[in-house]
């Protein structure tokens, strides 16, 4: 560790398994997304398997967790877990599942802001209401937005990275390999935002959905810095960019479908991170090393 750093251990297997996303609420609990759907390449996702939303409590700050709370068990496809604000649109039903949210009698429903759990399963993105903060949901999980479509071969770039920014937005980021078409439900296709790759966020009181940057491959991490300007992570062509608002970013295999950008921008760091004389594949296995780390990264601070 650099001189003035230390880690320790806070939670392990089994009490946390195949973790995809981490979130802190208020009250300095850790909220882990585990994910155990995603399969391997041909079989895509285990239908069979669920996903689950664990959460651990260390009141006394001593590094060690006293607590251990399934809030939800009951996923498919989870990337991403955040804690804030959302609007609740449903009394409780007595049920945690999330293929029985959006019923007509949701919408029927009176509407507030309380607190809650979101979450990222392509293709929807959930709200779980938890007004009173005891990690127990108030009701089913219900569906704010679809159409973060999975591709069939690159399906690893879905829409992932859930993240409250300064401003009160909810932010996200989504693989170039799987474009979409993001509205509430029932949005008819030409009234949807079309999402090809790159940075997006969601107003919560107003219900709006902006596709931020466009771009890149594959964002996996980002974060604000003491401006509030948004930096996002990603892989194979450039790994550190700065999420300008309405930027067009360098994509690796296809082109803008903007036709009227002249010229799509290039990442924000000052060197790649493998060498691009040759093909990302070969800077597996360590072989880029020294250039920093290799075509892929996960996670930024």
């Amino acid at each position: 560790m650099p001189p003035g750093f230390t880690a320790s251990v806070f939670a392990a297997e089994p009490d946390v398994q195949n973790p995809i996303d981490i979130a802190w609420d208020h009250r300095g609990r850790m909220w882990i997304g585990e994910n155990y759907t995603y399969a391997k390449r041909g079989v895509r996702f285990r239908d069979d398997l669920r996903d689950r939303v664990v959460v651990f409590t260390d009141a006394d700050c001593d590094g060690t967790p006293e607590n251990r709370t399934i809030f939800l068990d009951t996923l498919s496809r989870l990337t991403s877990v955040e804690v804030g604000p959302g609007i609740a649109t449903m009394p409780d039903t007595g049920s945690s599942s999330s293929e029985q949210a959006s019923s007509p009698a949701q919408a029927a429903s009176p509407k507030k802001i309380v607190n809650g759990v979101w979450l990222m399963c392509p293709p929807q993105l959930l709200f779980v209401p938890d007004a009173d903060h005891d990690m127990i949901p108030d009701a089913a999980p219900h569906v704010v937005l679809d159409g973060f479509e999975i591709a069939k071969q690159n399906y690893h770039n879905f829409a992932n990275g859930l993240r409250f920014g300064p401003d009160g937005w909810l932010y996200g980021r989504c693989g170039g390999s799987c474009p979409g078409r993001v509205g509430v439900p029932g949005t008819p296709d030409k009234q949807r935002v079309a999402l090809e790759g790159g940075f997006w966020r969601y107003h919560i009181t107003s219900q709006r959905f902006e596709a931020l940057a466009h771009g890149t491959t594959n964002p996996w991490g980002h974060d604000f810095n003491e401006y509030g300007e948004p930096f996002f992570i990603n892989t194979v062509n450039g790994h550190l960019w700065h999420a300008i608002h309405g930027a067009h970013f360098n994509r690796p295999f296809t082109l803008d479908p903007n036709p009227m950008v002249y010229a799509t921008i290039d990442q924000h760091a000052d060197h790649y991170h493998f060498d691009t004389g040759q093909h990302w594949t070969k800077s597996r296995d360590g072989a880029a090393n020294d250039y920093g780390g290799g075509h892929a990264h996960c996670g930024l601070l």
